[in-house]
């Protein structure tokens, strides 16, 4: 006998995907495989179908990308649980998909039946991660953030236009450089650059750049663009 209400399983890898919808049905469980559109055409797809239970891949590719801005949604909808699965065995990654709402994660790596016993259970309404688990794997992701928020608060003291100068300083470009890129005077990026320095307490570029890789800052600046 088919379970009425379907699970639904969202990953780019079409082949796993079919595996187990085959193995499912084969189960009695009826599946879907949606199509990988952007984020709110598949959020509205899969609660159209108001599936038992969602199996999400993190990492859709794509458009899509990460797919953890997903869990939130589908979980305000009527969709009950998500299950997440991984190629990733980055804790972070699945202590962010647990935060968000989902009720359990499984990695890729493991073997094929583990998969499925993991989504059955799942979609049996039955325990997937233990609540000391998730406890632990929560509380370890807010301590890195504190920590990570620690590190980058110097940077966040400093104006647009000082961090689009530390990133150019970061590529290398001098300071005359600079200023002929962004048609302004010499001094006035000197002066950028004083103040730079003075907000992240070091003495010299090096230092200021040194400190933007080290703290995984340059990573993620983004400047805006340009203007003079």
């Amino acid at each position: 006998m088919t379970v009425s209400r379907p699970i639904v399983i969202v990953d780019d890898h079409r082949m796993l995907a079919q595996s187990l919808g085959y193995a499912l049905g084969a189960l009695g469980f009826a599946t879907e495989v949606p199509d990988l559109a952007d984020a709110e055409t598949l959020i509205a797809a899969i609660a159209a179908v108001d599936p038992s239970l969602v199996l999400l891949d993190l990492d859709l590719g794509g458009s899509l990308g990460d797919a953890t801005i997903l869990i939130e949604p589908l979980v305000a909808s009527r969709t009950s649980h998500v299950l997440v699965l991984s190629g990733t065995s980055d804790r972070d990654r699945f202590a962010a998909a647990l935060e968000a709402g989902a009720i359990g994660f499984v990695e890729k790596g493991q073997p094929f039946d583990v998969l499925l016993q993991t989504t059955l259970r799942a979609a049996r309404g039955e325990q997937v991660t233990p609540p000391d688990e998730r406890h632990a794997m929560l509380g370890a992701l807010r301590r890195r953030r504190e920590t990570e928020r620690r590190r980058l608060e110097p940077f966040a003291r400093l104006t647009s236009r000082e961090s689009e100068v530390l990133v150019e300083l970061a590529r290398g470009t001098c300071v005359t450089k600079i200023a002929e890129q962004w048609f302004v005077a010499v001094p006035t990026v000197r002066a950028q650059v004083r103040s730079v320095l003075a907000k992240l307490d070091v003495s010299s570029q090096l230092e200021a750049v040194a400190l933007a890789v080290r703290s995984g800052w340059l990573d993620r600046a983004t400047p805006a663009a340009v203007v003079s």
